[in-house]
C-alpha cells in the first residue's frame, strides 16, 4: 500500500495520518474546514484517564489500552521536540468525583477489582482537594491541548503528508479510485461518506467555559477533575476550563449563558469554597456517539479498502492514538492479536437505544 486518503483533520484523522506516515505510506488528508482541529479537536484542553466499571467491561479495558497509546504518542512527540510536557500536556493526576449515593458501591467495586494502585486508588473527601465527595484517583491521569496534539501529529508526518483544506471530500468509494485505501475520521459525517447498514449513532452538543483564575484562589487546580464536574487548570495559563454540557437534540452550535451557568454550578457542587474569576470565553462542539458508547475503529463492512476511526464520544483523547495504531496495522497487513479490538470494529447496532457518551 503506497497512498491512503484520510478524511478529517482532527485528533482522529491526524493520529491516523501520523501512524500511516510512520510506516512509509503517503497520506492525502482532506478536511472541509479551512485548517486542522476546527471541530471538537479545537477545544482548548481536554482530559484523558482510564475508566472503571463493575465487572471490568470492554469499555473499561479499552480505555486502559487507549490510555497507554495516548501516553506513548504524547511522549514520543515530546521526544521529537514537537510537544512540550507541562505546557502542551501533562499527567498531574485525575480525580473522578462520585455522587454520595454511588460512593459505597463504587468503593466496593474498586476493592473487588484489585487494580494496581499506580492505575487507580480510592479517594476520601478532602484528601486531594477541598471537596466533600468521594472519588477515584488516577495518579497518572492527564490533560492535553488537542490543537497542539493535532499540529504535532501533522508535523511528524513530514513530506509523506499532503493536506487539502477547505475541500469537501467525495465519498469513500470515489476516493478509492485514486488511493489504495480510505480512512473516514470525520466524526458526525463519517456514516455519510461510508454508510453502514444498521449502524446507529448520533451527535451531542457540548459547551465548555473558560474562567479566569481568581486572585484569592490558593493555586491552580493540582488535579484534573471529572465526574460531578469537569475542570482543568493547565500550568502556565491564567484560566480554568469548565464543562462540558450534554445537550440533545442538537439545534445549533451557538453558546449560551445558561450553559456557562450550568458549568459553573457543577463546579461549585464539587468545590464549593474554591473561588473562580469571571468568564473569559466559551466554545461549543459536537460529540459523535456510537449507540453502545464504544468507538468505531477498523474496516467498514462491505466496503473493501475503507476504514473508520470515529465515534469517540467524549473520549477522543483516549481513542485517537489507538485508532491510528489499529488502522496502520490493517493498512500494512500486520496482525492484531487483541480479541478485545473486535468490539470496536465499525458495526450495526444491536439495539435502537442511543446511550450517553
Amino acid at each position: 500500500m503506497q497512498r491512503v486518503a484520510v478524511i478529517g483533520a482532527g485528533i482522529a484523522g491526524s493520529s491516523v495520518a501520523r501512524a500511516l506516515c510512520a510506516q512509509g505510506i503517503q497520506v492525502a488528508l482532506y478536511d472541509r474546514a479551512s485548517g486542522p482541529a476546527q471541530g471538537a479537536s479545537g477545544n482548548w484542553v481536554g482530559a484523558f484517564h482510564p475508566h472503571i466499571t463493575r465487572g471490568d467491561s470492554p469499555l473499561s479495558q479499552l480505555t486502559r489500552l487507549g490510555y497507554e497509546h495516548t501516553l506513548a504518542a504524547l511522549t514520543e512527540l515530546t521526544q521529537l521536540g514537537l510537544l512540550q510536557e507541562n505546557t502542551d500536556w501533562g499527567t498531574p493526576g485525575h480525580l473522578q468525583t462520585l455522587p454520595p449515593e454511588d460512593a459505597a458501591r463504587a468503593h466496593e467495586t474498586l476493592s473487588m477489582m484489585a487494580f494496581d494502585p499506580s492505575l487507580v486508588i480510592w479517594a476520601e473527601p478532602h484528601q486531594h482537594l477541598p471537596t466533600p465527595l468521594h472519588g477515584y484517583h488516577f495518579p497518572k491521569g492527564g490533560w492535553v491541548k488537542p490543537p497542539r496534539w493535532v499540529e504535532a501529529n501533522l508535523a511528524a508526518c513530514g513530506p509523506l503528508l499532503t493536506t487539502y483544506y477547505g475541500i469537501e471530500a467525495p465519498n469513500a468509494t470515489a476516493l478509492l479510485k485514486t488511493h489504495d485505501a480510505v480512512v473516514v475520521a470525520c466524526a458526525e459525517n463519517s456514516l455519510l461518506l461510508a454508510p453502514i447498514n444498521g449502524a446507529l449513532a448520533g451527535t451531542v452538543k457540548g459547551q465548555i467555559t473558560r474562567v479566569k483564575l481568581h486572585p484569592s484562589a490558593p493555586k491552580r487546580l493540582p488535579l484534573v477533575l471529572s465526574g460531578e464536574t469537569y475542570a482543568i487548570s493547565p500550568p502556565q495559563e491564567d484560566w480554568t476550563l469548565l464543562g462540558a454540557t450534554y445537550e440533545r437534540p442538537v439545534l445549533d452550535l451557538n453558546p449560551t449563558d445558561e450553559a456557562d451557568q450550568q458549568n459553573l454550578e457543577r463546579f461549585k457542587q464539587v468545590l464549593p469554597d474554591w473561588p473562580l474569576g469571571g468568564v473569559l470565553d466559551r466554545r461549543c462542539a459536537l460529540r459523535f456517539v456510537w449507540n453502545d458508547r464504544l468507538p468505531a475503529i477498523g474496516p467498514v463492512p462491505d466496503m473493501p479498502g475503507v476504514y473508520m476511526s470515529t465515534g469517540f464520544a467524549s473520549r477522543g483523547l483516549l481513542w485517537a492514538a489507538l485508532g491510528g495504531w489499529v488502522i496502520a496495522r490493517h493498512c500494512t497487513g500486520q496482525a492484531i492479536d487483541l480479541p478485545l479490538l473486535n468490539k470496536i470494529k465499525p458495526r450495526a447496532a444491536r439495539s435502537k437505544a442511543l446511550s450517553r457518551g
